[in-house]
Formats: structure tokens, C-alpha cells, sequence
């Protein structure tokens, strides 16, 4: 780096509060979320007003949510004076940041719409583009592309969320993150994590090479400690690797699957190959993905609730449900200026699950490993709603296989169901195997039952020299008969 580019690195870790926490804590991201409740109260006086506080003392979860009520209140305030699309939205509405006192008051401010967002996303803008850092659009995979707006204290706490959460990984700053996105990935996410690390005065290495030797050369030479990346790239590698090298020599401290669903079938296989806990992280690329990731528990996924307001809401009415109730994730940025997004419709199925956990954490939420989205269920069968997550734990517990695809047609009356699976060995083998695995599954078994499925057509492929991710894992093709 240059004299320049080395005092910018260094002016902006004075701004991160993950520096400030220790790398020696049982649980950095409990200090980390701690430390921004407290730097509030410290310097926000509307806050200590808020609480009628004039020491803050501890932070249980009653002093959190009041936390978070009022960073919400300062966040719709700072959108309905900049924002013309939220302007229009709470006019109509009639509701004023004043009338949300309690978490139950958030039914009042309307629900935002994705596709209000891909439409018009400059409606969304609440700054000169002059101010914005960085503009950032999605890959469009769950619908029309949307584009984002950041400034630099954006980014910044993006790379401070970043940071709180390897370092709750476990991850020290004299080790090596091993980064593992292919570099066809529609967005760049390891440019991100890259730039992420050096700001945090964490050590990261990039190797995006699809070529397994390739990966294993820059570990053992890097000597990495941790690795995050495509959940279906890193199963790629292993799979491939996993009868050529000794992946447990590498001494692993953890793996963190990103950007797409991690099956338990999936993080078996890892965490026996690699000999470490597999992690699930989850992050919405409107919310500048940093916002949530799984803990050692293994039981729900840990919300960066210090940033984003998440709630679980009824998907056919908006209404807010309880804790443990499955429904659809709505989110909320808590700390963006560029264009920040209010009760943010997700599409993403899953349930919230109050604290403490058994890690430690007693004053931020989990979420359930999100069950998929509203767009990817399907009817099969007798009519049952069947996720894509239900076939990812039957055929990726064989052994062997990496992917699948299924197609639907109706040729007639019976749904017609062709699964097209890559696999590493013996194809005849192989498709005996997921051919169980698949008719074994009871939603498929009582189909074919009472004759509303054809017979199961499993088509095996060898393991293709490249790699293409986010492929669409159900292509429903019905709808053609049933116009």
C-alpha cells in the first residue's frame, strides 16, 4: 500500500468498535453489541432521554429493545426528511416516528416492497450522490436487480459488522482467513471480505481457482486458519479433495458457508472431513450482508441486532408473530445514510428465538436457519408446499454428490419429476442411491402412492470441469399444462 492508502487504513480502524473489543473475550460479538449500546448512551443524548437514564448500568434485553425502538424512531425520522419514497409511504399511512414506543407499534409503519425497490431505487436515496462511496446492485437470483447506496461510514460498518463476526468465529489477527468465492460469482463478495480484513487489521488470503490442488497450495502456504466462502464452492473443493489430501492436517479452527443455504447433510460431510465446526451465515444483500452468523451452539443464527431490527411477520397479512412462529423476515438498517431500508420485506422463511444462548449471549436474538423463500416453495404431489431444503438433505447425504436440479412437467395428470444430479464416482451407483434417498422422502413417497406421481426420473452427471453457482435448484415447468 501506498503512504496514503496506509493512513486511510489507519484512520479508519480508530472508527471500529471491533478493534476496541479483545480478541481474549469468551464472546467478542456480545462485547462488540455492548460497546455500540453503551457508545450510544455515551453520546447520544436523546437516547439517556429515552431510557430516563443517567447511567446506563447493565444491558439486559429490555434495555436493548429500548435501544433498538429508538434507533428506529432517529431512522424513520432521518427517511420521512429525505427519502421520497417513505415520505409518500408514512404520509399515507399516517404514522409519525412518535407513535412507535413500543415493538408492537412497528405494525403501524408500512412493510417496504422489494419490488418498489427495484423499480425506482433512487426513490430510496436520502443523500447527494456526491456523498455516496459506493453504489452496489444485487445479482437479481430471487427477482429484478436492486441498487444500493453507500457512504463510507456505511461501508464501515459493514466492515466493522465484518469484523465482530470472524472474530466471534474465532478467528485471531495473526491468523489467515482463507476466502473462497469462484470468481463467477455475479457480485464480488471476496473483493469485499478482502478489503474488510485489511481495514480490520485482520490477515485474509483470496483464491477464487476452482482447481483443487490450487486451493490446497495457497492453505498450506498461507497456513489458514479459518476459510468463509460459497457454501457450494467450499463442498465442490471438499468433495473433491477429501480422498487426496489430509484436509484435518490443515488444523482448521472453523469453516463459514455464505450466499446460500447450508444443509445439514452438507455440514456433516464438512465438519467430518475438515475436522472443525461448519458455520451458517446469512446475510441480505440489501442490508449489506453482514447480519447474521451462526455460533458454536449450532442452534440459530446470531443477529448483528446492534445494526438491524429484524421481525418475522405473517406473509399473507404483514402481521407481526411472536417469537418462535415461522413466517416471513422483515428487516430494518438501523445505522445507514445512503439508502437505508425500513421494514424491508425479505421473502426469506424462518422464525425469531429470543436469548440468551447457551454461547453466552444474553441481549441479541437468533433466527432459525432460514427454511427458503416464499418464491421458492412448490406444490407436489397431494399439494403439500415442498421447500428446495427438504431435497438437499435427502440427496446431498449420498455420498458423492455435489448438486441437483430438479425439473417439474405434468404431461398428464401426475406431476413428472426429473432430478438431474452431479456427482463424484459411480453414476450407476450413485443414482441407486439418491433414487432411495429421494423416494425414501415421505412427501414424495405418498405422491407416488396414490398415483399423482410419475415415476422418479434421476438423471446422473460427472462433475463438470467449472462452476456455476446459484443455479435455480427447482424449475417448475407445470404451468404450461394448466393454462
Amino acid at each position: 500500500m501506498s503512504l496514503k492508502e496506509r493512513i486511510i487504513v489507519a484512520y479508519a480502524r480508530t472508527k471500529l468498535s471491533s478493534r476496541k473489543v479483545s480478541e481474549n473475550v469468551e464472546n467478542p460479538l456480545h462485547d462488540w453489541v455492548e460497546l455500540k449500546v453503551r457508545n450510544t448512551f455515551k453520546h447520544d443524548e436523546g437516547f439517556r432521554k429515552a431510557l430516563g437514564r443517567a447511567t446506563l448500568g447493565d444491558i439486559d434485553r429490555r434495555t436493548f429493545e429500548e435501544y433498538q425502538l429508538y434507533r428506529f424512531r432517529r431512522q424513520m425520522a432521518y427517511v420521512m426528511e429525505n427519502s421520497p419514497y417513505y415520505q409518500k409511504a408514512y404520509a399515507e399511512a399516517g404514522v409519525r416516528p412518535e407513535d412507535i414506543r413500543t415493538m408492537d407499534d412497528l405494525d403501524k409503519v408500512p412493510l417496504t416492497d422489494p419490488n418498489a425497490l427495484a423499480e425506482e431505487p433512487f426513490l430510496f436515496l436520502c443523500l447527494s450522490q456526491s456523498k455516496i462511496a459506493r453504489t452496489f446492485s444485487t445479482s437479481g437470483t430471487s427477482g429484478k436487480p436492486k441498487r444500493l447506496f453507500y457512504t463510507n461510514d456505511d461501508l464501515l460498518n459493514i466492515v466493522d459488522s465484518i469484523a465482530a463476526a470472524l472474530r466471534s468465529a474465532g478467528l485471531k489477527s495473526d491468523e489467515t482467513l482463507h476466502i473462497m468465492f469462484p470468481a463467477v460469482v455475479a457480485w464480488d463478495p471476496s473483493l469485499m471480505l478482502e478489503s474488510a480484513c485489511k481495514v480490520a487489521g485482520l490477515r485474509s488470503v483470496v483464491c477464487s481457482d476452482v482447481n483443487v490442488e490450487e486451493q490446497m497450495r495457497v492453505m498450506r502456504e498461507q497456513q489458514a486458519r479459518m476459510i468463509i466462502g460459497l457454501t457450494s464452492f467450499i463442498y465442490r473443493v471438499t468433495v473433491l479433495a477429501r480422498d487426496r489430501f489430509d484436509l484435518r492436517a490443515l488444523g482448521l479452527k472453523a469453516i463459514i458457508c455464505s450466499s446460500e443455504p447450508l444443509s445439514e447433510a452438507v455440514r456433516h460431510e464438512l465438519e467430518d472431513a475438515w475436522g472443525c465446526k461448519c458455520l451458517s451465515q446469512y446475510g441480505l444483500t440489501e442490508m449489506g450482508l453482514a447480519t447474521t452468523i451462526e455460533c458454536f451452539v449450532q442452534q440459530g443464527l446470531h443477529i448483528n441486532e446492534a445494526d438491524f431490527m429484524v421481525e418475522v411477520v405473517d406473509p399473507a397479512t404483514g402481521k407481526r408473530l411472536p417469537p418462535g412462529e415461522e413466517g416471513e423476515l422483515v428487516w430494518t438498517a438501523l445505522s445507514f445514510q445512503g439508502s437505508p431500508l425500513l421494514r424491508y420485506r425479505s421473502c426469506d422463511i424462518s422464525h425469531y428465538i429470543l436469548p440468551p444462548c447457551e454461547c453466552g449471549h444474553a441481549i441479541i436474538g437468533k433466527i432459525g436457519k432460514p427454511k427458503g423463500r416464499l418464491n421458492d416453495a412448490t406444490k407436489i404431489g397431494l399439494g403439500e408446499h415442498i421447500f428446495p431444503a427438504l431435497f438437499d438433505e435427502a440427496i446431498m447425504k449420498v455420498h458423492g454428490a455435489l448438486s441437483y436440479q430438479l425439473i417439474i412437467d405434468k404431461p398428464s395428470y401426475r406431476d413428472h419429476l426429473h432430478f438431474i444430479v452431479e456427482y463424484n464416482g459411480d453414476l450407476e451407483k450413485g443414482k441407486e442411491e439418491v433414487l432411495k434417498a429421494i423416494t425414501g422422502l415421505e412427501e414424495i413417497r405418498s405422491g407416488l402412492e396414490n398415483d399423482l406421481i410419475d415415476p422418479i426420473e434421476v438423471e446422473m452427471r460427472e462433475v463438470p470441469h467449472d462452476f456455476t453457482p446459484k443455479r435455480r435448484p427447482i424449475i417448475d415447468r407445470r404451468k404450461r399444462f394448466d393454462a
